[in-house]
């Protein structure tokens, strides 16, 4: 990690329900300015994971650190509240408030944190500010909670699934307040079930998988531990001859379009040039962060070797 100053650091967590362990030693650090996503299938443990730090819950067993101060059980200080900022994935508000009045309220909560008309305009839901929260659609609704994670104009942000239920457009300009975070040097833990999202934002990227954290590392570290590269071309092959090349593991088509998977793509585009001097179109990709994602949480990965280590 860089020199910055660590924002969180979490020790050897442990959090078991009804006798299931949901985190199973868990570490994790977090620098200023920097933004971090833990990806994971449902019930890997990542809103446990939050919820344990922000002292939601109570853990087994662990350290967890905020902003340098060692955290005991769920108590946390109301000056350390006052510098955290959270959206949970399951956020509500009271539904007959308008976005004015929630704004108001929760700026009230700040002695030097945003003003009211500055939260509506960071939800940029100036046009609705009369609305009560119950009539906003899902989008709004996300949008709104976000601006008011952020009244106290925190040094630590935790994002639970942020965009869920936002259109295209409301998802990038999401993003882009985030990145503004980022270059502030507040310290971010998102959260997110959209894989580009991961791949547009985060510096590092940790995935949960039962209860651990079996890779860390940016986004094209974890695509580097795939097995595999994309080879796409347009070619007159028949699917029996592209199968049968060096290093192929399999095929799809699309619009004319062939997709290879291949373990040497090296020795698959020398052996296609060969049999196809027709060959256009070529190209070689690193696989999308989903398709590392997919193959490091499937059934059968095995992560013991596969796990790039981030060094605090």
């Amino acid at each position: 990690m860089s020199t910055m100053q660590t924002q969180v650091k979490v020790t050897g967590l442990v959090k078991r329900f009804a006798g299931k362990t949901v985190l199973d030693g868990v570490d994790l650090t977090l620098a200023a300015g920097e933004v971090l996503c833990i990806l994971g299938p449902n019930g890997a443990g990542k809103t446990t994971l939050i919820s344990a730090i922000l002292g939601l819950i109570g853990a087994d067993s662990g350290d967890i650190q905020l902003l340098g101060q060692l955290q005991k059980g769920t108590t946390r200080s109301m000056a350390l509240r006052q510098q955290c900022g959270v959206m949970m994935q399951i956020g509500s508000l009271s539904a007959n408030l308008t976005v004015a009045e929630q704004c108001d309220l929760f700026s009230c909560y700040y002695q030097s944190g945003y003003r009211a008309t500055e939260l509506v305009s960071i939800a940029g839901l100036e046009a609705h500010a009369k609305a009560r929260f119950g009539r906003l659609s899902g989008g709004q609704k996300q949008r709104l909670l976000f601006a008011l994670a952020l009244a106290g104009k925190p040094k630590l942000v935790f994002l639970d699934e942020p965009t869920l239920g936002m259109d295209v457009e409301a998802r990038r300009n999401l993003w882009q307040q985030i990145r503004q975070l980022k270059q502030q040097g507040v310290a971010v833990v998102l959260t997110t079930h959209y894989l580009e999202e991961a791949e547009q934002l985060a510096d590092r990227v940790m995935v949960l998988h039962q209860g651990r954290f079996i890779a860390s590392g940016s986004p094209a570290e974890l695509k580097a531990l795939t097995r595999y590269k994309l080879v796409q071309c347009c070619t007159a092959l028949s699917d029996e001859a592209l199968l049968a090349l060096p290093a192929v593991l399999a095929l799809s088509r699309e619009q004319g379009t062939v997709t290879l998977q291949s373990s040497h793509a090296e020795k698959t585009v020398l052996a296609l040039l060969t049999q196809d001097s027709n060959v256009s179109q070529l190209e070689v990709k690193q696989v999308a962060l989903e398709q590392a994602f997919l193959q490091l949480t499937a059934p059968a990965a095995k992560h013991s070797n596969g796990t790039k280590e981030h060094a605090a």
